[in-house]
């Protein structure tokens, strides 16, 4: 416990910056840094050009009490390395909001001012800092917090508000309200951010989609099984020594809850992954199924799906679960394979029929 609170005060009673030793009052360390030294404010500000969503601690006299660089007076420069631009002296400062990792950060920003200089929000891409807005940019996001959420979300299921809930925590523990609300902004940001890593993942961006047959290139995203025979890939029209075996099941766990949806929402993948086209999928499904022959008033007497069909159909659920083939000697979901359903455990046919022509289509 001693070693705990020694982190708390003074390293030393020197009142000397330790790389200028220069007299300088208060004395300023970094939270972030390893092994931090304590500086002064102008020596503190240089040894962050690089580093500048670090939180630091300002001596008051009796204790040390949480600052932000801006604060100090940090000035974070685009598009020089760091150095101010030459063009952009005269000009003053634009506030910007930048959610990193370790929270949210209030800076003042420095565009590049050049004759041949770049946009700013893609000024703000090349320092890795993903815009908001593209217009006029006044939030942020660091590659660095999308990429940490992208792995949060894959492996422990963590949901977009916890993990924002998490950094205004870290801004600010003891007046959370304080701190700016960019959960909005977050969530849109995090789903460009999802489709561009899919996007440079399957080599989409590097025109991949140009060297293969038109089924694999038109569903480049969702990445078809290498070990499983694929015409005009790894296996030619004119042979057949091997086999591709496909199996179908339903997930009835993976229901989506009926909520308001924006009309002006556009899809980013709509049919180049694993599900299909949500359109036409929707115009098949209503051409050929008669929902009316289901009474949601009739109780289920089914012990076995109880729960399920307790949010079926109308009553809370805009999909009960979905129906997916794979291939079933590796478990690799086929391409435009997988649809939604829309009455509890019941399988409906033209799901599953049109499930199935997506996952054979080329």
């Amino acid at each position: 416990m001693d070693e705990c609170l020694r982190h708390y005060g003074r390293s030393s009673e020197s009142e000397t910056c330790a790389q200028c030793q220069r007299s300088s009052v208060p004395i300023t360390r970094c939270r972030e840094c390893f092994q931090p030294p304590e500086l002064c404010r102008s020596c503190q500000i240089e040894a962050h050009v690089h580093q500048p969503f670090h939180w630091v601690d300002v001596w008051s006299g009796d204790y040390f009490a949480r600052d932000s660089l801006q604060n100090l007076g940090l000035i974070l420069n685009i598009g020089h390395c760091g150095a101010a631009c030459p063009a952009a002296v005269p000009y003053p400062t634009i506030p910007l909001v930048v959610v990193h990792i370790n929270g949210v950060h209030k800076m003042s920003i420095s565009f590049c001012r050049c004759d041949d200089g770049a946009k700013r929000y893609v000024q703000l891409l090349r320092e890795r800092l993903f815009p908001a807005s593209y217009e006029h940019p006044q939030t942020a996001f660091t590659f660095a917090v999308l990429a940490d959420f992208h792995l949060h979300t894959l492996c422990s299921k963590k949901s977009a508000y916890d993990y924002y809930a998490k950094i205004v925590r870290q801004t600010s523990d003891v007046v959370p309200s304080s701190t700016s609300d960019r959960y909005r902004e977050f969530l849109r940001a995090c789903r460009i951010w999802m489709d561009l890593e899919a996007t440079r993942r399957s080599g989409q961006a590097h025109g991949l989609q140009r060297l293969l047959p038109a089924f694999a290139a038109a569903r480049i995203r969702s990445p078809l099984c290498p070990a499983c025979p694929q015409l005009g890939i790894n296996v030619t029209v004119n042979e057949h020594l091997v086999t591709l075996y496909l199996g179908g099941d339903g997930n009835f766990s993976l229901s989506s809850k009926k909520k308001a949806v924006d009309g002006n929402d556009t899809p980013l993948n709509n049919g180049a992954g694993f599900f299909p086209e949500q359109e036409h999928f929707q115009n098949y499904i209503t051409t050929h199924e008669d929902f009316k022959l289901v009474d949601y008033r009739q109780p289920q007497t089914c012990s076995g799906f109880k729960t399920s069909m307790l949010f079926q159909g109308s009553l809370g659920c805009r999909s009960s679960g979905v129906y997916s083939w794979s291939c079933i000697r590796h478990g690799l979901y086929r391409p435009g394979g997988t649809v939604d359903l829309q009455v509890g455990e019941r399988y409906v046919f033209s799901n599953v029929d049109y499930a199935f022509a997506g996952a054979i289509s080329g």
